[in-house]
């Protein structure tokens, strides 16, 4: 019996915490992805934990772990973070499609869960020679809303020269800049 303040509880009364999700039950998810934050989450502590065994194991397929890096955005964990921005560090100078993947997927994930770190982390990316790391890598430091992320992403726009990619940096700029003059608004 376990005794809490004096007053013992039968077995059946403890609680219990539940197992972390198997990758067995993870992936079907991922095969049949749909962004679900709440979903995602709702599948306990330890979920992020089995999407970084899916997304750093080198035998399973690159979709599923770019699916499992980018549900990772959903994890405001230490072990997310630290395993998001490791791929970015370990993979982003890379020119295997695979890793540039993974890299995409991190970049996004790693901007959603934000933090005055990140457009450090992602900017050295917006030289990447891959465009569509480099269009990642500006949708990350957008959602940011960091004031280090606008003066990365203006520091891009003129050197860019994919069509695509400077748009979306020139929208971010403006998402960035709208987001402040928002915030500087209710505070008068």
């Amino acid at each position: 019996m376990l005794l809490l303040a004096g007053v013992s509880l039968p077995a059946a009364a403890r609680p219990v915490t539940a197992p972390r999700p198997t990758r067995a039950a993870i992936e079907p998810r991922l095969r049949s992805y749909q962004p679900d934050p709440a979903g995602w989450r709702a599948l306990g502590p330890g979920t992020d934990q089995t999407l970084i065994e899916i997304a750093g194991d080198g035998k399973t397929e690159v979709l599923l772990r770019a699916r499992a890096v980018a549900t990772l955005g959903y994890f405001p964990t230490p072990a997310a973070r630290k395993f998001l921005e490791t791929t970015i560090t370990s993979k982003g100078t890379s020119s295997d499609p695979g890793d540039r993947l993974l890299v995409s997927k991190a970049a996004v994930s790693l901007g959603w869960l934000g933090g005055l770190d990140v457009p450090g982390r992602l900017a050295p990316l917006l030289s990447h020679a891959d465009a569509e790391v480099r269009l990642d890598a500006v949708i990350g430091l957008g959602l940011t809303r960091l004031p280090a992320a606008a003066e990365a992403l203006k520091k891009r726009l003129d050197l860019e020269t994919v069509p695509r990619v400077r748009t979306q940096i020139s929208r971010q700029i403006q998402v960035i800049e709208d987001a402040r003059a928002a915030a500087a608004a209710s505070k008068k």
